[in-house]
């Protein structure tokens, strides 16, 4: 009957143990943004809209801690007021990636978003942070959204070789003759699913590798 009890009790103890580590396990993102959080400190910032918003960055970027700070539907007006929140965990790199959203936007100007991606930079450089942009997305079939994508980066790139400012296409894998495959997004237009999540943080793990 001891015996019973005793093993009984293991069982409950390693059920109890096992269900907690598969709650971490599940939760390891949102616990890791807590304790980033608390020690208000991280190697890197992945900073933009809901293409960054959401993701379990530190599982796709390998040996750094990321902060990730993300507005869905946000412009780049809105998001140049936020980049002090980027600055304030003392990155090493923040790695930026908006401006579809303004394309949506009433009063639309390329040289605003521009202006509003310098004002980053600005703010990100006079902090000692390396800001890095990344290549905006096309969307799946979306010939009229897509050339103005077209233009926006053809902008940031050059804006970027006039700042010495690091430019990432993390869009090289993605596309196809339409724009962005269908099979890397979760909604068939924009968003990306877990393959297109795993070419962007392949094309982020090759830049760092090569920073260091």
């Amino acid at each position: 009957m001891k015996k019973m009890v005793l093993f009984v009790s293991i069982l409950m103890n390693l059920t109890l143990v096992a269900f907690i580590l598969l709650i971490a396990i599940h939760y390891k993102e949102e616990l890791t943004q807590k304790l980033i959080d608390k020690r208000h400190s991280a190697d890197i910032v992945m900073f933009g809209d809901s293409h960054t918003a959401g993701v379990k960055w530190n599982s796709l970027i390998d040996g750094y801690s990321v902060k990730t700070i993300g507005r869905g539907g946000f412009n780049t007006d809105q998001l140049k007021g936020l980049i002090t929140n980027s600055i304030d965990y003392k990155p090493k790199f923040v790695f930026i990636l908006c401006g579809s959203n303004d394309i949506g936007s009433r009063c639309f100007n390329i040289d605003n978003t521009i202006a509003n991606f310098k004002c980053m930079a600005d703010a990100l450089r006079g902090n000692n942070i390396t800001p890095v942009f990344q290549k905006l997305f096309y969307q799946v079939n979306n010939p009229g959204f897509n050339a103005v994508i077209d233009t926006i980066n053809m902008r940031l790139l050059s804006f970027c070789k006039n700042e010495n400012i690091d430019f990432l296409d993390i869009t090289d894998g993605m596309m196809d003759s339409t724009g962005l495959r269908k099979t890397m997004t979760r909604d068939g237009l924009a968003h990306l699913n877990e393959d297109g999540y795993k070419v962007w943080s392949k094309w982020i793990n090759y830049y760092l590798k090569n920073k260091k």
